[in-house]
């Protein structure tokens, strides 16, 4: 069987996705090599693939608190840590080069270390896809090409390129389309989706059990509905939504949990009510199989999951691409309940306005878990039978919300 090498970017958003399609290629018989910070370690083994640890820029795994300084600034981090990776790749395969490199989209060493030695790669996409007609850098921008850190960054990676056997037009290297990508959403979910030819694959979201390096979770209060609210792993420095929430939902007839993440520590949010716990980091996938509603932060990773299992969200978008995932629920929403088309509406917001939080509401898609690789696409929109079936269960005690003037009413989502 083959060795395949697979370059990770080190954020859990971007790992959790790819861990499935890991597990399956294992389990063809294939040798797995993944990048992975000491973070991942477990998560990597428990599919059965071998780690290649190494120092990343970005310490255990991505953080950010998304200041316009310190977006301006991933591109040099980004490169930074691919060329870490490369001299990881290179002392750890030595003359025992790979047959296939994977990589994420992020992952710009795997493309280094890919394009030196002439290895096929195909590229990851645990968020939007790009072709010749869509890029979400260029409808919705992370930092301009005129952001004087953006321009060290691309000076860089112009002289760094031609050492890689890569054309030493940095703007080539970011429009590149690869020959096989694999994007872990639905094809009708995507913008401009239709678009997208016989190069990309829409696995859809590709779940798996992570029990062995997660934990489990099981809700302490069965008998009240399970609210989850978390801005995510990556994003920092906003320790003031934690408490806000708090106040929001003492009174509420919700279990709530609250993934803080990064932002602040659950002992900084004091005593809580009976209802209300807060952890740093919760195994997502347990909550969400029993979740009411989801207060999230829109990465795409959270809304796959939450989309999966059929649960209602409210976000409260963070980085660039995450506004318009929200805006696009919206859109897409409306018109999923007003028509049968498989193809996503555009979104028309712009970037300025699109940073508003909205809240959003999304039910019933792909109840059942599935292998990867199993979707059938498109399998959008929802039924209107599976869009109502989790109102009308008592059990779950209807499809509610409250924060900050959202009706808390049962039912009322």
């Amino acid at each position: 069987m083959s060795h395949i090498a697979v370059f990770n970017f080190p954020a859990i958003g971007h790992i959790n996705p790819n861990l499935a399609v890991v597990e399956e290629l294992v389990s063809r018989g294939h040798r797995v090599t993944c990048t992975v910070t000491e973070h991942f370690v477990e998560a990597v083994r428990s599919v059965g693939a071998e780690p290649l640890v190494y120092d990343s820029a970005f310490g255990e795994f991505y953080r950010s608190p998304y200041t316009a300084d310190a977006l301006q600034g991933e591109g040099l981090r980004c490169l930074d840590d691919a060329l870490r990776v490369v001299t990881a790749a290179e002392g750890h395969f030595g003359a025992d080069l790979p047959d296939l490199v994977l990589h994420d989209f992020m992952a710009w060493g795997g493309r280094f270390y890919g394009s030196k030695h002439g290895i096929e790669q195909a590229r990851l996409f645990p968020s939007y896809g790009i072709n010749e007609s869509f890029s979400i850098q260029a409808r919705f921008p992370l930092a301009t090409f005129e952001d004087e850190k953006v321009i060290e960054m691309v000076g860089k990676l112009a002289a760094l390129l031609p050492e890689y056997g890569l054309d030493p037009d940095p703007m080539a290297f970011f429009q590149d389309i690869p020959e096989l990508g694999i994007i872990f959403m639905p094809r009708a979910f995507h913008y401009d989706g239709d678009t997208f030819d016989q190069r990309f694959v829409f696995a859809g979201p590709c779940l798996r059990d992570r029990s062995g390096f997660q934990g489990s979770w099981e809700p302490r209060t069965p008998e009240r509905p399970t609210l989850l609210v978390s801005l995510g792993t990556a994003a920092t420095g906003w320790a003031e939504f934690f408490p806000m929430a708090v106040e929001a939902l003492a009174d509420s007839p919700y279990e709530v949990v609250l993934a803080t993440g990064d932002h602040i520590t659950p002992e900084e949010l004091g005593g809580l009510p009976a209802h209300i716990t807060a952890q740093r980091h919760v195994p997502q996938l347990d909550v969400l199989e029993k979740a009411t509603v989801f207060v999230t932060h829109g990465g795409m990773n959270s809304v796959m999951e939450s989309l999966h299992h059929g649960v209602p969200m409210v976000v409260i978008p963070q980085m660039n691409e995450q506004p318009p995932t929200a805006c696009g629920s919206t859109s897409w929403a409306s018109a999923s309940t007003s028509s049968a088309t498989t193809s996503r509406p555009r979104c028309s917001a712009t970037p300025s306005t699109a940073w508003r939080p909205t809240p959003t509401s999304r039910r019933g898609c792909a109840p059942s878990r599935r292998r990867c690789g199993q979707w059938t696409d498109p399998w959008w929109p929802p039924t209107p039978s599976s869009r109502t079936s989790r109102r009308a269960d008592p059990a779950r005690g209807g499809n509610s919300a409250k924060l900050r003037g959202i009706d808390s009413t049962p039912g009322a989502l």
